[in-house]
């Protein structure tokens, strides 16, 4: 364990935050790039042991799903499910700020992002981005959560270098403690924070049709087709 400063406004109102470590098992997926065998996370103290708990599982559905990503490929799938579709619904900004050429479509723009997060797994894995940090900023969950300022779930801060950039987030513990929301929502939202860190953006409050959004509204579908229910559903947990 450790302890992290964070200065926030006047100087009297120093905290001082502190981090344990804690490992995560990458899945071998069938891809020609070494991956290391797990990722590492220092977690902010305050979080409960249950509220770790499914901090572990939602970053192991986010690896559940890069992993069958390249599995389906793998398989003899043209397209993966995930492929399949984000080449449905994504339209705009389909590409990271790393990314300089053209991108066809969401099916390409999703193995695009796919090949991202290989490269922030091994980088984290092998220790050569930044440590990750799961920081704790504990605010209100309205029924709106993510439309009112100071209000979130999960936040990635913009980064655009999958090599060199953390996976670091801000999770609000209120949201791990809810019941009535499934973990692989939550594991969505992480995913979205994730793909602000490796290079994605999108407009502010904006989700549909925007790469980022529609990417982790497909992770919350299971990848399936969208059905009736408003995008609110899935884009309240987004930052």
């Amino acid at each position: 364990m450790f302890e992290l400063g964070d200065i926030i406004g006047k100087r009297k109102d120093y905290i001082a935050a502190v981090y344990r470590e804690i490992r995560v098992s990458v899945p071998e997926a069938p891809i020609s790039e070494a991956l290391p065998e797990f990722m590492t996370f220092y977690v902010d103290t305050r979080f409960t042991t249950e509220q770790v708990v499914r901090i572990r599982q939602m970053i192991s559905l986010v690896l559940s799903n890069w992993y069958t990503h390249f599995e389906q490929l793998n398989n003899g799938a043209t397209r993966s499910s995930y492929q399949r579709s984000l080449n449905q619904y994504a339209r705009f900004n389909l590409a990271p700020v790393w990314f300089e050429e053209k991108i066809a479509n969401g099916a390409a723009a999703a193995g695009i992002s796919m090949d991202g997060m290989t490269t922030a797994v091994a980088a984290n894995g092998f220790g050569r981005a930044a440590k990750a940090y799961i920081m704790y900023q504990k605010s209100p969950l309205p029924s709106n959560v993510g439309k009112n300022p100071g209000t979130s779930t999960i936040k990635g801060v913009n980064a655009s270098n999958p090599e060199l950039n953390s996976l670091t987030v801000t999770i609000n513990p209120n949201a791990l403690s809810l019941t009535s929301v499934t973990t692989l929502f939550l594991a969505g939202s992480l995913f979205h924070a994730w793909l602000h860190r490796i290079g994605y953006r999108h407009p502010a409050g904006k989700y549909t049709t925007y790469f980022a959004g529609e990417a982790a509204m497909s992770f919350m579908r299971g990848n399936q087709d969208k059905t009736s229910a408003p995008s609110s559903t899935y884009t309240r947990w987004l930052d």
